[in-house]
């Protein structure tokens, strides 16, 4: 456990008291990780409260994931879509805003992934016909719950979230990827504790992959990549980091990124990743060009 119980739940209250600055709320939902909780500044200059520790419970072993194709594995998660314009398909292959939809337009040839981000009524109202819709559009993956093993996310039992699968999301099966709830790196019973739980009370779900969240500081960076791989090679499907990001400054952030993403692509198992997120001050300027952490981002 690489912090303690206090330091965690001082950085859970943090997070749950910079909500309301947080993100933009659309489609009723209440927006990405709060555990991250990156102040916008001109510059990518993040000083979250870093994540907690990942879950250091035994797993059974699972055989290997499976490789990954040589496709773009890169993509961007926003509340903005305009702030997508100056990404192209050759940079990015994907993208979402924690949400069943979207307004406005992303780069030709990105594709959308809707996610069904609660199991409360003000998210499940209306997802079965916006998924229906994406799919018709050419959508190829769903997402699931986010975070819901963080009181301040979507907040769900493992089997509290069984059950909502098999209602919202199970339906789909056979029509496009169903993609497991999508986990903190938080110790046990967070993260992967967490999703043992769930894959354990949902027998009877089609899971097609896993989504994971993960956070520290940008100078751990093996840290990062022996918890990634662990899971990559823990489940024996592909699985999607659909949000990662680092606390430290700028240069830290660009060095970081121009490795992890190199070790992304490389990394068998991994078929999708986002870096956290396509926000002024973050990946893009004010006019939504690339700032140089965005650069760092496309061209590693």
């Amino acid at each position: 456990m690489k912090f303690a119980t206090p330091l965690l739940a001082l950085a859970l209250l943090l997070a749950g008291s910079a909500d309301a600055a947080h993100v933009q709320r659309k489609h009723g939902r209440r927006g990405p990780s709060q555990i991250y909780t990156p102040t916008p500044t001109p510059t990518p200059t993040a000083t979250p409260t870093p994540a907690p520790a990942p879950s250091s419970s035994a797993a059974p072993v699972s055989a290997p994931a499976p490789p990954t194709s040589n496709t773009i594995k890169r993509g961007l998660s926003f509340n903005d879509a305009s702030l997508t314009k100056d990404f192209n398909s050759q940079q990015v292959s994907w993208a979402y805003n924690w949400g069943p939809s979207f307004e406005g337009s992303l780069p030709q040839g990105v594709e959308f992934f809707p996610m069904l981000w609660g199991a409360d009524d003000g998210h499940t109202n209306g997802w079965s016909d916006a998924a229906t819709a994406a799919i018709a559009n050419g959508a190829k993956y769903l997402l699931s719950f986010n975070e819901p093993d963080l009181s301040s996310q979507s907040n769900l039992s493992p089997e509290q979230a069984a059950n909502a699968w098999m209602e919202f999301m199970q339906p789909f099966a056979g029509k496009a990827k169903l993609i497991a709830p999508a986990v903190t790196n938080g110790a046990a019973p967070m993260g992967t504790a967490w999703l043992d739980a769930f894959i354990a009370a949902c027998s009877q779900c089609t899971i097609d992959g896993y989504a994971i969240h993960i956070y520290d500081s940008a100078t751990n960076i093996g840290y990062y990549q022996n918890y990634i791989s662990g899971v990559a090679t823990k489940y024996g499907k592909e699985v999607l980091v659909t949000e990662f990001g680092a606390t430290g400054s700028a240069q830290q952030q660009e060095e970081f990124l121009q490795e992890m993403v190199q070790f992304l692509d490389g990394l068998d198992g991994i078929s999708h990743y986002a870096w956290f997120m396509t926000a002024v001050g973050n990946l893009v300027n004010s006019d939504a060009s690339l700032s140089p952490l965005g650069e760092a981002y496309v061209s590693a």
